[in-house]
């Protein structure tokens, strides 16, 4: 009879710590404290605190048996390290620990009792990782559970004097206490459940709201930055789509539009961005605030706000700020987090390409001549149009593919160097063609056959034509295009050989180059040609050969 009103206060226990469970689960402040992937020190100590109280309520209501206290204190000390990670594990049995040590009788048990309750805190802690985000198995956590069982009853045994009474403790409570607290976690942990299962439906609304903002936004960003008019409607839409309070759109200087929802409340908009906005620019990542300082100049207009900025990012440099408030909360939810994260990555993809239709706008104003711009006209169209098909799929290889073709074009816009390194010319060339395998993909096929330390310089933009009528022409009778690349060191220079397996060259087209005449509709091998001869005599012009099975371009190099 002994033993079942143990069992059956035990559940009792365990029924009052799943009553506040699923009460405390219910809060709105516990879900976002417990969904947070970084939690402030202010969201870690309350859940250490609340942990904590489990810890100690579970042994102000442990069953008294005589010699020892039998308690459910593992559950909330586990669970603290389950739900809230190390820090939060590590606190909450720290403040149960001191309880226990201070308060719990009979003395003799106290220190082992402590130990044992960091050692739970610890245990759960270290499994977060594997348990988090609600990827429970419960086979798993009913045999962690046991363990720390095990391991307490190690402790009583270890730091019990005498070492008799701690066995007999032992004997009389190990299988109830063991069998019950373990199967109490399962039901304590599962309390939790609709938690994480919560944040599935709020990820899916979510992402449906961001879809459609961005479909909004997006067309509004295709002039960058600069067009006032659609930076007004951009904000606008932003608070229509949207529960935020109030929008600032910066560059990387100045204000550039600020919006509120309260239309009788006109909040300051001149002066200098927000210290937020600048931080998160300087930082290149997102920066959230709870309270803004009184020392700003936008204390009285957002003191009752939490403020959140991300920086629109192109080619790793900030190009300007979204800096949005919503009404104070405890926590930031992560549901309006991701949201902003999720739309500033979406602007800095278009801004960036926009950036590059402006600098197509900039060499078709400028009229490069053919020495100073070789590139095909048809290839910004096609790089854009396949950075925007792969933008769908995968946004990252899309940021990536914007990368190279920015850096491809800079490289082109450097008309003022006449002579550049070797590496950089071909760095150049590798740029083109990553843009053209994402283009072609398995059709494309390069290799490289290059030696490292060719220290020598050669002339800008001078082996990108060669390459791109290679990829262009030298489709192989299984439509797929072939191209290798060969460099060779010489005592007086270094020699380069671009060779694919297409058709050949016509007989009068290889004529019409000799005699220094446009190559069909383009100028491009016609002014390598004529630029190799310029600079390294007229015995080293191209060397071309030609055939059915391919075709094979040779350029020297001579020290100058």
């Amino acid at each position: 009879m002994q033993g079942n009103r143990l069992v059956f206060e035990l559940i009792l226990n365990i029924a009052l710590l799943v009553l506040i469970a699923n009460l405390i689960s219910k809060f709105r402040l516990i879900q976002d404290l417990i969904l947070q992937e970084r939690r402030s020190v202010r969201s870690q100590a309350l859940l250490s605190v609340i942990f904590g109280g489990m810890v100690v309520l579970s042994t102000c209501t442990g069953i008294d048996i005589g010699s020892y206290s039998l308690n459910t204190r593992v559950i909330g000390a586990m669970a603290a390290g389950l739900l809230g990670g190390p820090i939060v594990g590590l606190y909450a049995s720290l403040i149960g620990a001191v309880y226990v040590y201070l308060f719990s009788a009979p003395q003799a048990f106290a220190m082992a009792s402590a130990f044992s309750t960091m050692l739970f805190g610890l245990l759960g802690g270290g499994f977060y990782p594997y348990f988090q985000r609600g990827k429970w198995r419960y086979q798993d956590l009913f045999l962690l559970t046991c363990f720390a069982e095990v391991c307490d009853m190690v402790c009583l045994l270890r730091f019990t004097v005498p070492v008799q009474m701690a066995l007999n403790t032992i004997l009389q409570i190990s299988v109830p206490m063991i069998l019950l607290n373990a199967g109490g976690i399962l039901i304590f942990i599962s309390s939790f459940n609709h938690v994480f299962i919560q944040q599935d439906i709020e990820r899916s609304r979510q992402l449906q709201q961001a879809s459609g903002l961005a479909r909004k936004c997006l067309p509004l960003l295709l002039k960058g930055l600069e067009d006032y008019g659609n930076m007004e409607k951009l904000g606008e839409t932003i608070l229509e789509e949207t529960d935020w309070a109030g929008v600032i759109i910066t560059d990387r200087n100045a204000i550039l539009v600020c919006c509120q929802k309260e239309r009788d409340r006109k909040f300051w908009t001149g002066g200098e961005i927000p210290d937020i906005g600048v931080s998160a620019m300087q930082k290149g990542g997102m920066e959230t605030m709870s309270k803004v300082p009184v020392s700003s100049p936008w204390y009285e207009w957002m003191k009752d706000y939490s403020v959140i900025a991300a920086p629109f990012m192109i080619r790793d440099q900030a190009a300007g700020c979204l800096i949005v408030w919503l009404k104070k909360q405890w926590v930031f939810r992560k549901s309006e987090l991701e949201l902003h994260q999720h739309l500033v990555d979406l602007s800095s993809y278009q801004l960036a390409l926009s950036e590059l239709e402006r600098q197509k706008e900039m060499r078709q104003k400028a009229e490069f001549k053919a020495l100073q711009f070789q590139v095909n006209p048809h290839f910004l169209f096609n790089a854009l149009n396949t950075v925007s098909c792969v933008c769908r799929e995968n946004p990252e290889r899309a940021r990536e593919l914007l990368i190279v073709l920015a850096n491809y074009f800079r490289y082109n816009l450097n008309n003022e160097a006449y002579m550049v390194p070797f590496e950089e010319e071909m760095e150049h060339v590798e740029d083109y063609l990553e843009l053209e395998k994402a283009r072609f993909e398995e059709k494309l096929i390069i290799t490289y056959d290059v030696p490292e330390g060719i220290a020598m310089e050669i002339p800008t933009l001078i082996l990108q034509p060669i390459v791109e009528n290679a990829v262009r022409y030298g489709i192989n009778r299984e439509g797929r295009r072939i191209v290798a690349i060969r460099a060779q060191k010489e005592p007086d220079g270094c020699r380069v050989y671009i060779q694919d397996e297409g058709r050949g060259i016509p007989e009068e087209v290889l004529k019409n180059l000799q005699n220094g005449q446009a190559v069909g509709n383009s100028v491009g091998l016609s002014n390598v040609h004529k630029r190799m001869k310029s600079i390294y005599g007229e015995e080293n012009g191209l060397r071309i050969t030609s055939s059915q099975e391919g075709t094979c371009v040779e350029l020297h190099f001579a020290d100058r």
